[in-house]
Formats: structure tokens, sequence, C-alpha cells
């Protein structure tokens, strides 16, 4: 920059030509000032709050998304967040390793792994296509101290990856969701109920399981009496004990949702009548005249239902208790546009319909 004073002058101009040497000099040594104040504010670390605000804040932000921005804000938050972490969820096996969940989060809680895409549940994918939990299962085992709930989807699991885990985890482990998987049998889930005397949620919806026989339930009825969920809907499972069911109501006071297979419903009476604190229930089936199904009465607090393969004729047996309810699945109800709308009308409080 030139002033005009500068620009047109013909001739040497002692004074006006020393005066533009001193504004030089005084606007070189303010762009080295601030370069080097630039400068310092790249080097000097983050200090704006202390450790001890880190962890109070920190546990307050929950979501995934929101826990990634603040890791990138500097590298103490970064670490903080790993040390606090609680719940991590890897929508591909195959895009981390199991050292490297283990090095960025090793206080871990709650995992949720996800192995086949979406396709493989249109049969567009070969069954041995990968998605194996058995690397993430041995990770876990060794070395996840503090992990109580797991939740495996579209992967495959052996009875051995589950025998492993409730051998490594079984006092502490809280929830087990196999949603979609295969490969495993009621054998590997033998031990799950054998061992896991602290399991609150039992999650195996849509799985492919080789049954073998019912102990693993009986186990389950014998020694949990804090279960919450049990969930086998959608799934082969026929060798269901409705004792057993009887049994799990009664020992686990704090049961508020089931989800079964194909039962018979007019056999699950007496499960009906111990499961006081039950609020969702799935599945069953109508297999006798439906004449039979009027003295069937459910639990009290019962609001979300989905009742398998039910026709117009077992309809009134939702009647009763239609206007306490807030979810109601239909998927594989056998109801024509006039039932549907028939029974909706009754349900004032509905809030989801599927």
């Amino acid at each position: 920059f030139i002033p005009d004073s500068v620009r047109f002058i013909t001739g040497p101009i002692p004074f006006r030509f020393g005066s533009y040497r001193r504004l030089l000099s005084s606007t070189s040594a303010t762009i080295k000032r601030k370069e080097n104040d630039n400068q310092r504010r790249r080097t000097v670390p983050f200090t704006g709050m202390s450790d001890v605000v880190l962890v109070c804040v920190l546990p307050y932000i929950q979501d995934a998304r929101d826990r990634a921005a603040v890791s990138l804000v500097c590298r103490r938050l970064y670490e903080h967040d790993a040390l606090t972490r609680k719940h991590i969820t890897i929508a591909f096996c195959y895009t981390t390793t199991t050292d490297r969940l283990r090095r960025r989060f090793p206080h871990l809680e709650s995992l949720e792994l996800k192995g086949k895409p979406r396709a493989a549940m249109f049969n567009l994918i070969p069954e041995d296509w990968g998605g194996y939990v058995t690397p993430w299962v041995f990770e876990i085992a060794e070395n996840f101290n503090f992990l109580k709930s797991v939740h495996f989807r579209r992967m495959i699991v052996k009875d051995t990856d589950l025998e492993i885990l409730a051998r490594s985890r079984g006092n502490v482990l809280q929830g087990l969701k196999l949603d979609k998987c295969s490969g495993f049998s009621t054998d590997g889930l033998f031990l799950i109920g054998s061992m896991c005397r602290q399991l609150r949620t039992l999650f195996l919806e849509e799985s492919s399981i080789v049954e073998k026989d019912g102990r693993w339930l009986h186990e389950i009825a014998v020694k949990n009496s804090v279960l919450e969920t049990l969930n086998f809907y959608m799934t082969d499972l026929a060798q269901v004990s409705f004792d057993d069911l009887e049994r799990i109501a009664r020992n686990c006071p704090n049961l508020t949702s089931v989800k079964i297979s194909d039962c018979e419903i007019l056999n699950l009476a007496g499960f009906f009548r111990a499961a006081a604190a039950l609020e969702e229930f799935c599945g069953g089936s109508f297999n006798e005249q439906s004449e039979r199904y009027n003295a069937v009465r459910f639990p009290p607090r019962l609001c979300r239902l989905g009742l398998t393969y039910m026709g117009k004729n077992e309809m009134p047996i939702v009647f009763p208790f239609a206007s306490l309810l807030k979810k109601l699945d239909l998927l594989y109800a056998l109801l024509d546009t006039e039932d549907h709308c028939l029974l909706i009308q009754r349900c004032p409080n509905l809030e989801v319909l599927e």
C-alpha cells in the first residue's frame, strides 16, 4: 500500500519519505505481532473447563452424534468421551475391529452390533456371507468388564459364542438381544438361562433357532426373578411349556413385555392371570371354536397388543379392554377393512397402529 502523497512524488522529499518508511516499519511490526498471537492461540491447549466440569457435563450428552461432535473439540474431550461413553452402535461389523473398539471405549456398558445388510431379510445374501459374532464375543469376554447389554442384529451366532458369553458375563449380563440372527440352537439358550440370572431382557425376535427341546425356558422360569422382557416372537419355537410361562410370570414381578410364537391362546389363561404387571403382549394363535375364547381374560395393565392370526370371530376378545390400548399390531391379523374400522373405533386412546 502506497499513500497518494507518496505515489506521485517526482523528486526526493526527505521528510515525507521518512514518514513513509516509519509507516512501513509500524505496519510490519503489527503484522508480525498478529502472527505471533495466532501462533500462540494454536499452541495453547484448551483450558476453558476443568476436568470436574467435563465429568459433570458429558454424562448429560447422550445422543451419539452429539458425542461424536464433542469428541472432536480437543484432545481432553476426546479422552473424556472415551472414558465415559456407555453405549455404542456399530452399523456394520466390518467397519472397525475389536481391538480398536476396546482401545477407544474401554468402559462400555452396552453394545449394538449389526452384521449382514438389510437385503439378507429377503434371502438376497448367502447364509455364509459373513457377520460372525465370534471375534466380538472373545473380545467382550476378555476385556469389556463393564458390559451389561449386548445386541446382535442379522449376525451368525453359534452355541459356543453363547456359552462363552454366559460364562464370562453371566453374573452381570442384563440384556441379550439376538435380532434376526441365526446359527444357534436351544442348547445355547439353555446356558444363557442357566448362568445369566440377572437377565432382564431376552430378545430373539425373527431369529432362526434350531429347536432341540424346551429346557431353556424352564431354566429361565426356575432361576430368574428379574426378567422384564421376554421375546421369541416370529420364531419356530414350538416346544413351549405353558407352566413355565406361568411360573415366569409369578417369579418375575416386573415382567412387562412378552412376545411369543404361535401358542394357543386358551392355554395362556394361567399366564395372563399371573402376569399382573404385563403391559405388552404379542403372538399366540386361535385354533379352537371362537366361542371358547370369551373366557380368556387379559391382564389389567395391558396397553400394547398384537394377536397373530386373529380373525373376525375372535375379535370380540379385545373389546373389553380396547379403550385402554395405546398400541395395536394388526400386521398378522386376518381382518378385512370393515373389521379394522370396527376394532379401531373401539380404541379411542390408540397412539400406534401397525
